[in-house]
């Protein structure tokens, strides 16, 4: 593990409208100013437009996805994880990197895994459907009700995640797809480690949404209840 090393994951499917903002978004200054190294991974899920080649122009290390799925995708970049910090967020720019400078003091000072909560911050109009805030908040008291851990954590299924080295090297991932973040939080829990969040702002996306609100919500819960009823971490 490189000590002084922060990655910043950015599991990508075709986002070439947005990558290049959220690269040129992310404090490389500020960040560089606490002492780290940063290296910035893509992990492209096949993408057919220039995905990669946006992202590998404006200095990302670029990491061709073996399967298919977001899941996949987050499981491919923890193996090749090396660093002191993971921060993950989607490449679409409905998440602002800035978020990484609060949660990164929190990791430096006890927590071992931050979650940035749109629910508890603010969502753009428009950003997010009725019928997906209230699958979110379902989703989430769930959560809390299967995996209780002392945090009632407001928002499982975002998409921005703070993780320490540790975390990364303990979590055996087994989620494909969009319940990936439902399966890291149950494992995180079962391994005690420390979690928290941070309100955050969520702004809309340009183009059609990948998660599908029924089945990917069903699977999302489908995955909570396996994890509860299972014995491994």
């Amino acid at each position: 593990m490189h000590g002084k090393t922060i990655c910043i994951l950015l599991p990508a499917l075709n986002e070439a409208e947005t990558i290049g903002a959220v690269i040129d978004n992310i404090p490389l200054s500020q960040i560089r100013a606490r002492g780290y190294d940063i290296n910035i991974m893509v992990v492209d899920g096949h993408s057919t437009d220039f995905t990669g080649e946006i992202a590998e122009s404006k200095g990302a290390r670029l990491l061709k996805q073996p399967g298919f799925g977001k899941g996949d995708a987050i499981q491919a970049a923890f193996e090749s994880f090396e660093g002191k910090f993971l921060f993950m967020l989607d490449a679409d720019n409905t998440y602002h990197p800035r978020e990484i400078l609060t949660m990164l003091p929190l990791l430096e000072n006890g927590y071992d895994v931050i979650l940035g909560s749109r629910l508890n911050g603010s969502v753009k109009k428009g950003a997010m459907s009725t019928l997906n805030y209230v699958g979110n908040r379902a989703i989430s008291m769930t959560a809390n009700l299967l995996f209780p851990n002392g945090h009632k954590v407001s928002d499982v299924c975002t998409g921005l995640w703070g993780f320490k080295d540790e975390v990364i090297d303990s979590l055996d991932l087994n989620a494909d797809d969009f319940d990936i973040e439902a399966e890291m939080y149950a494992k995180c829990i079962k391994h005690g480690f420390k979690v928290g969040e941070i309100p955050i702002y969520y702004g809309c996306r340009p183009n059609k949404p990948k998660l599908n609100s029924f089945t990917d919500g069903a699977k999302i819960l489908f995955r909570l209840f396996k994890e509860r009823i299972s014995d491994d971490n």
